[in-house]
């Protein structure tokens, strides 16, 4: 118990404490994209379930860290096209970003990122246990790299960011047991996950060219894309995403 609860506090508080000592201007930033979805999750079906991917992304960055909020909602179908699963989920992180490299118009930075996850896959087939819920608590290692160019009289930058889940704490049933069991009965079986790459081997990438316009706005085009893995308590599940997004400057 007082690990786990210095891992909460180290989780919390310090990516917190760094993004607090930042008061430089900010950038606000509205991005909504679509593309195919596959999940599976063991807990409701052995099966992968395939379909779209609707998201909405909220960022706001500051010099040295970004605050970003994602929400995504997928309606899915199973191989048969009989079964439909719905997956929803929404995700906050907190990266600090420290200057790695600067060489003109190139520029990589890198640190740790606070990274929560709440979602929930609903299965319409599964009688007793119809739904999964999703919580998780990370700590990221990011990564961000912009090259600015220009061609012809307009100007330009290719942003490409890279996530990938390093420790934390996550939330998961144990094989075969019930969600009445865990919370009416009181059974708790592990069901507090130590998270690592080892058992999340998963990352989020995005790739994303900035369109200048000359009202000083910006309009946004670009990829993004998830694969993220875990296996807790016997239980296996992945979210593979690949979405077009498109955004403007808030």
């Amino acid at each position: 118990m007082k690990v786990r609860c210095i891992l909460y506090i180290l989780l919390f508080w310090l990516p917190m404490c760094l993004t607090a000592q930042d008061k430089q201007e900010s950038t606000a930033r509205l991005f909504v994209g679509g593309g195919f979805a596959n999940v599976m999750d063991t807990y409701l079906s052995p099966y992968s379930y395939k379909g779209f991917r609707a998201q909405l992304i909220i960022e706001r960055q500051y010099e040295h860290t970004m605050h970003r909020t994602t929400i995504h909602v997928s309606p899915l179908e199973n191989m048969a096209g009989n079964v439909y699963e719905y997956d929803f989920g929404v995700a906050y992180g907190v990266a600090h970003h420290f200057p790695m490299l600067k060489t003109g118009a190139f520029n990589i930075k890198a640190g740790p990122m606070e990274h929560m996850y709440l979602g929930c896959i609903y299965n319409e087939r599964n009688g007793n246990n119809p739904a999964q819920a999703k919580l998780s608590l990370m700590l990221d290692a990011s990564a961000l790299a912009t090259y600015d160019f220009r061609l012809g009289r307009k100007d330009f930058q290719l942003e490409y960011s890279l996530d990938i889940p390093f420790i934390g704490l996550a939330y998961s049933p144990q094989f075969g047991q019930s969600y009445y069991e865990e919370f009416v009965l009181g059974n708790y079986d592990h069901n507090c996950v130590f998270a690592h790459p080892f058992n999340t081997p998963s990352l989020r990438q995005r790739l994303v060219i900035d369109f200048k316009l000359k009202n000083q706005g910006c309009l946004y085009l670009g990829y993004d894309g998830e694969l993220f893995q875990t296996k807790y308590n016997g239980l296996r599940h992945h979210s593979y995403s690949h979405s077009i997004i498109m955004g403007i400057k808030l």
